[in-house]
């Protein structure tokens, strides 16, 4: 992704300042990850939110290592299945799992318990995949219609193994030599306060988040969230949570300056 980012901005005049503040931690089989293969594989989960790429892969590797990726992919076949965006559904479709709902874009939580209002969930067994972290809206939300809902984390979000790029990142901008900072997940968010906070920065990264003349960009709705939550301004976000569009909106908006 960094390369791919990197060469969309390049392409419209940028230069890229790449510094990773996260990295996919794998759980691995754990006894909730085994459980809910062997769940889904004797028919006890009736319908199934997948919310990640990375999560679904994990689900089926995790699967093939127990000796029941095939028996897995059968059995999904007798269940409701849920993709949130198009980076599940890429996974399903190249291991030919069907999907019975997927929300519109932005592809929030909101959107997609829009897409499966009509879906009864009385009494039915729900799996969500968890997005690398608890979304408590969506599961509460089920629970409201009547399912009974399960959570299980595949991988989870952990600080960057190498961190001296963010450091490098926190000086240049108290320096003042990044014009724009684009946040492509809601974890990077925490990632780089925690980063900044070891080093003595953290109050330092957040004045400069809230003031300008720093860009400060957003890939969708779901990160803005957690930005404002933090206050961080947000000035730019593009009408479609894509890196392609994000790079447009920033060159737009600097190119306005």
């Amino acid at each position: 992704m960094l390369s791919e980012m990197g060469a969309l901005i390049e392409r419209n005049g940028g230069v890229p300042y790449p510094a990773p503040v996260m990295q996919e931690v794998h759980l691995g089989a754990t006894p909730e990850v085994k459980e809910l293969v062997d769940d889904i594989c004797a028919g006890k989960v009736q319908v199934m939110v997948f919310q990640t790429g990375v999560g679904t892969k994990a689900l089926f590797d995790s699967a093939a290592s127990q000796g029941k990726e095939s028996e897995t992919l059968q059995a999904l076949a007798g269940v409701t299945v849920i993709a949130r965006s198009p980076k599940p559904a890429a996974v399903l479709r190249r291991n030919n799992v069907h999907i019975d709902h997927m929300p519109s874009e932005p592809f929030t939580s909101a959107d997609l318990l829009t897409a499966i209002e009509e879906l009864d969930l009385g009494g039915k067994e729900v799996a969500v995949q968890a997005y690398g972290a608890p979304n408590s809206h969506l599961t509460q939300a089920m629970e409201k219609r009547g399912a009974n809902v399960r959570e299980v984390a595949l991988y989870t979000w952990g600080l960057a193994e190498d961190v001296a790029p963010v450091l490098g990142l926190i000086d240049a901008l108290e320096s003042g030599q990044i014009d724009a900072i684009a946040f492509t997940s809601q974890v990077q968010i925490n990632n780089l306060l925690a980063i900044a906070s070891q080093a003595g920065k953290e109050e330092s990264i957040r004045n400069i988040m809230a003031t300008g003349p720093l860009v400060v960009a957003s890939v969708g709705p779901v990160c803005t969230k957690r930005m404002i939550e933090f206050g961080f301004r947000v000035d730019v976000e593009p009408d479609h949570p894509h890196m392609g569009n994000l790079v447009l909106a920033i060159a737009d908006r600097l190119s306005a300056n």
